[in-house]
């Protein structure tokens, strides 16, 4: 009986600790509705046009993308390597030196103020253009980040068959350096 009554309590002691240590991840929600200056863009498509007025986003938007090749075979990286479709990666950069080891092209980088921010560079996928990203989700295991993008599929639109890779920046209030866990979830819309 004195054994079971141990157990019983170590097993109480232990729920309680489990329940408490979970309560205290911050999540971090980046939207559009945020504040946070950042952008998504689809399979490198956008008009740079339209950002003259800010260097960063302008910068973005014309590099990242896709590693792509030229008529001579030379081929152009930005920020990621060509890989399997369906890779979720997101960098994390706290200094200029990050930022310029993290970038493999060719273009001056824009200057960003590190002691005030945190760059995240990340690329999800969806299954063809009826994908579209909600936002990003950012909580802080301590240890490392998990950060989670959250998609919407329109399921009612007509859309091509081929995957797209959706690319994604935020220049975020300062963040520690730690590591960062990936993944995705996929929500169904049915705007018929």
């Amino acid at each position: 009986m004195k054994r079971k009554l141990t157990l019983a309590i170590l097993l109480l002691i232990m729920a309680g600790l489990n329940s408490s240590c979970s309560d205290n991840y911050e999540e971090i929600v980046i939207d559009d509705n945020s504040g946070v200056l950042g952008d998504v863009i689809y399979d490198g498509w956008d008009n740079t046009d339209i950002y003259i007025s800010n260097p960063l986003k302008a910068f973005f938007s014309e590099e990242l993308h896709r590693p792509s090749w030229d008529d001579k075979g030379n081929e152009h990286k930005t920020f990621f390597e060509q890989g399997e479709y369906n890779d979720e990666k997101c960098l994390m950069i706290n200094s200029q030196q990050e930022f310029q080891d993290a970038y493999m092209g060719t273009k001056k980088l824009p200057d960003v103020d590190f002691g005030k921010y945190t760059l995240l560079i990340g690329k999800t996928w969806g299954n063809d253009s009826s994908y579209k990203l909600d936002k990003i989700v950012l909580t802080d295991k301590n240890g490392h980040y998990h950060l989670e993008a959250q998609l919407l599929h329109y399921v009612d639109r007509t859309a091509f068959f081929a995957i797209q890779t959706i690319y994604y920046w935020y220049l975020y209030p300062k963040l520690k350096s730690k590591g960062i866990v990936t993944s995705r979830t996929v929500k169904d819309i049915r705007e018929y």
